[in-house]
């Protein structure tokens, strides 16, 4: 700052205005035709002194008014100094209460339980690897969605595996918005056990078709997507073909190739319904994939035209069937 007293005055001695360091002043102020009243070194040494003490006397003014002034720029900075710092924390505190929000947002909720209530079977849990597939809306195999792939499951989600990890996305809904899922890539290999699902038996696909009708809402499917899906499961439960001897293992084969199918032509964009059954495939099925058959004892073909005579034992029984050559094909 400008003519800022550094040193207080109160601290600076009278100079010996007698000595003969100031006789040149002395001389001057007698020999000034403006000072008629000092004639001696006495009176010269004299007006020196109350000058520099009216001089002192206003420098001490001055640097008091310094030091309120001082006092006062200290007290104004630390009052800006709390104030910023009673913001930051004002902040800081609605900052943390913003996050304790969020918090409990993503908390689970708790519900209210009734007294004495349990349950008489435990969650099946969904395997890595099948929560993978039904986020990206691919194929994946229904023994993913058995008992025994949630109990697989299970004992994967006990693996530990930090330094590898893979990156997995679904596929978005009709807003544009997408859901980023990091999984340990032991999470999410596909299982050495796994069966085709022409290898399930239905008592298997009964078992899974809950589950994965349930999964169907990884992928964010359209509702009536999940509608066709339901529909697909519960027309071929009430099909007359399992009423059938060889009935549950046509009806899974026909579940195994169409739910395939359904997801070959997905990808060509020519997806169907599959809840609408095929007669006609399940009537090839059901002839071209006869459980139980043996090497067929005797085969007589009477024409090229005419239907085709097979004969072959099954569970002890010796049969005769006649096969359409357009069924047969």
């Amino acid at each position: 700052m400008p003519n800022r007293i550094l040193i207080d005055p109160d601290l600076i001695p009278c100079p010996e205005f007698d000595s003969l360091l100031y006789t040149v002043l002395r001389n001057a102020l007698i020999a000034d035709p403006g000072s008629p009243n000092i004639t001696t070194a006495e009176e010269a040494t004299e007006k020196l002194r109350e000058q520099w003490e009216e001089d002192m006397k206003a420098q001490k003014e001055r640097y008091q008014e310094q030091l309120e002034g001082d006092k006062r720029a200290a007290e104004e900075d630390q009052e800006r100094e709390e104030e910023a710092r009673r913001k930051k924390e004002e902040e800081q505190q609605l900052r943390d209460l913003e996050i304790a929000k969020e918090k409990e947002k993503k908390r689970a909720l708790i519900f209210d339980f009734v007294r004495g209530s349990t349950i008489d079977e435990l969650p099946q849990r969904l395997h890595p690897y099948a929560e993978k597939k039904m986020k990206e809306r691919a194929f994946v195999e229904l023994w993913y969605f058995t008992p025994e792939a949630s109990k697989e499951a299970r004992s994967r989600r006990r693996m530990v595996e930090t330094n590898r990890y893979e990156i997995s996305t679904d596929g978005g809904d009709a807003g544009g918005t997408s859901t980023i899922t990091i999984l340990g890539t032991h999470s999410t290999r596909p299982s050495p056990n796994v069966m085709a699902d022409e290898e399930l038996s239905w008592g298997q696909i009964h078992l899974a078709k809950t589950p994965y009708l349930n999964a169907l809402s990884l992928g964010n499917l359209p509702p009536g997507h999940k509608v066709m899906w339901a529909e697909f499961y519960a027309k071929m439960e009430t099909h007359p073909e399992l009423q059938e001897e060889d009935g549950p293992l046509t009806m899974g084969l026909y579940h195994a190739e169409m739910r395939r199918a359904w997801f070959e032509r997905n990808e060509l964009g020519r997806p169907f319904d599959v809840a609408t059954i095929s007669e006609k495939i399940l009537q090839r099925l059901c002839y071209g994939h006869l459980p139980g058959l043996a090497e067929p004892v005797i085969g007589i073909v009477l024409d090229h035209m005419l239907p085709l005579l097979v004969i072959y034992t099954s569970r002890n029984h010796l049969h005769l069937v006649i096969i359409c050559r357009h069924c047969a094909s």
